[in-house]
């Protein structure tokens, strides 16, 4: 169904803009017998809400139903990445300087502290021993920790 994610990808983000939102990631797939919308968002200023969840679920059902995108029944689901989201790149690097994340790198390392620094060329860990520098294009999946 890569077409209706192809129609709902600009209806979606130029939405949640008027939100204050961005689209994180779309989906719609067939899981255990039904078809799932699933719409995860993300707000740059922090963490998202339920009432921002739940605003846009009501928001984009109702588009949804007026203008009959999908043709067939379909589950709508709305959420945010979560307190241990990926991290997809620079930008979120830098977005997140001061926070807990783990790093897997391509030479095989994994790197879990606090960032302390990020930009286009490098990124800085504080670990509990040592500071680990290392360049965004070593880093093959991240994600922040829930801290306690």
């Amino acid at each position: 169904m890569k077409e209706v994610i192809e129609k709902l990808k600009p209806v979606v983000s130029d939405m949640l803009k008027n939100f204050g939102l961005e689209l994180f990631d779309l989906s719609f797939r067939r899981e255990r017998g039904n078809w799932v919308l699933r719409v995860v968002i993300d707000d740059p200023n922090g963490y998202v809400s339920i009432k921002q969840c739940e605003k846009v679920s009501n928001e984009l059902g109702k588009y949804l139903d007026l203008n009959n995108l999908i043709e067939h029944s379909y589950v709508l689901e709305v959420s945010s990445p979560g307190l241990d989201r990926p991290m997809r790149g620079v930008q979120d690097y830098k977005r997140f300087v001061g926070r807990l994340a783990k790093f897997w790198l391509t030479d095989g390392r994994f790197v879990m502290g606090y960032i302390k620094y990020a930009d286009e060329t490098k990124i800085a860990v504080e670990t509990e021993s040592e500071t680990v520098d290392f360049s965004p294009e070593q880093v093959s999946k991240s994600k922040l920790e829930v801290e306690f």
